[in-house]
């Protein structure tokens, strides 16, 4: 069953709704009919009236109850704060999808059963893989993606925050600088995989390639093994004692790195890039450029992660004009995760503008989690990009 739309908090800081009274025309009168010998046709034949298309209904469905109510609350509110800047104010109801399959599918018959022509969600990506395989009847704009290679229905929409488009955009900024050869240092778990592979397929379309990789346990202070091995010191120090041993001498030495390299590729929290950085840079990687995913910054500059360059939205990094004033006006709102609240504000634009036919599928949009570019169905984000300075960030290209 619908939810209420706003918590108080947000009726509160959002605009009033303006409401526009309808002006009535005024009706032509038909001129006479000519004096003809033609037989008139019986009043039963008049043309019938043309039926007048309905107003596009949104349907927000989100799981605002459970573990991930949290979550929902962030991207409602930013739904709505991009809802109530919108002078045409189309009718929105929001569903709770709770934490099951059925529940979910309850919401979504409801929403359907009350009027409902255009499906904003759900978040969860189990939930999206449910209802893209019930072939929904109105179009959707999921927020999350199916796995690659699974079968879309028709006008089925997907959008979301993927860490993807973060390692994607880092590659193509990185390609700008003329760098092309990379090692790479991700978790070892699945998002680590794919975000590796994402900025591996960006290099090498633009005619880079990352050359090595490394998987860490996230939470673990020393990774000097996997690290030397990375940047081949390991394997310079393995020469030096080869030597020792053939000469039956020591000699001085100052262990090298690789040399087919011209940039790192890190996926790392925050706290995890803390404690990875100084150990780069002891094994002889302080001299080159070190490219990340956007959890490298947690708001926390710091000297070891200084010089670190990651891509983001708009929205948590971006500092133009239009940026500060749309944030000012949300200052008043509980905003718990900016960046969840920026997927609301770009999900309300992108499902208003499709369902009321303002934007089209292939159509290039600038939002607040990035530039919107499509491919099929699918939306993918290309970002911003900065670098964190020892009391900050720097924009890469201001």
């Amino acid at each position: 069953m619908p939810k209420t739309l706003l918590p108080k908090t947000l009726i509160a800081a959002l605009p009033a709704l303006l409401v526009a009274a309808c002006s009535q025309l005024p009706q032509r009168q038909a001129p006479p009919p000519p004096a003809s010998t033609a037989q008139t046709p019986p009043p039963n034949t008049a043309p019938a009236p043309q039926p007048v298309a309905k107003p596009a209904q949104l349907a927000l469905l989100l799981p605002l109850s459970g573990a991930f109510s949290a979550t929902a609350d962030s991207v409602r509110d930013g739904f709505f704060s991009a809802y109530f800047n919108d002078s045409l104010h189309p009718p929105v109801r929001v569903y709770d999808v709770g934490s099951t399959p059925s529940s979910l599918r309850a919401a979504y018959q409801t929403a359907l059963r009350e009027g409902a022509t255009f499906i904003i969600g759900p978040l969860r990506k189990s939930d999206v893989a449910a209802l893209a395989g019930d072939v929904p009847a109105v179009p959707v704009l999921a927020l999350n993606y199916l796995d690659d290679g699974a079968q879309t229905p028709p006008d089925f929409y997907q959008f979301g925050l993927s860490p993807e488009d973060e390692a994607r955009s880092a590659a193509r900024e990185a390609l700008a600088q003329g760098l092309h050869r990379a090692v790479a240092l991700v978790p070892s778990a699945d998002w680590g995989d794919r975000v590796v592979d994402a900025f591996n397929q960006t290099l090498r379309a633009g005619g880079g390639a990352v050359v090595a990789e490394q998987h860490y346990d996230q939470g673990t202070y020393d990774q000097s093994k996997i690290i030397a091995a990375l940047m081949g010191v390991d394997a310079s120090q393995a020469r030096h004692r080869a030597l020792t041993a053939a000469l039956g001498e020591s000699s001085e030495y100052e262990p090298q790195r690789r040399q087919d390299i011209d940039m790192i590729f890190i996926a790392a929290r925050g706290q995890d890039a803390r404690m990875l950085m100084p150990q780069l840079k002891f094994n002889r990687a302080g001299d080159l450029p070190v490219y990340a995913t956007a959890l490298v910054y947690d708001g926390k500059p710091s000297a070891d992660t200084a010089g670190v360059r990651f891509c983001d939205a708009p929205w948590t990094i971006g500092d133009s004009p239009a940026l500060q004033q749309a944030r000012a006006a949300s200052d008043g709102l509980p905003i718990s995760n900016p960046r969840l609240f920026a997927l609301g504000r770009d999900a309300y634009g992108l499902s208003a503008g499709l369902a009321q036919h303002r934007i089209r599928e292939g159509d290039t949009l600038d939002g607040v989690t990035g530039k919107l570019e499509w491919q099929g169905t699918v939306i993918h984000r290309d970002l911003s990009c900065v670098q964190i300075g020892d009391s900050g960030l720097s924009p890469l290209n201001p």
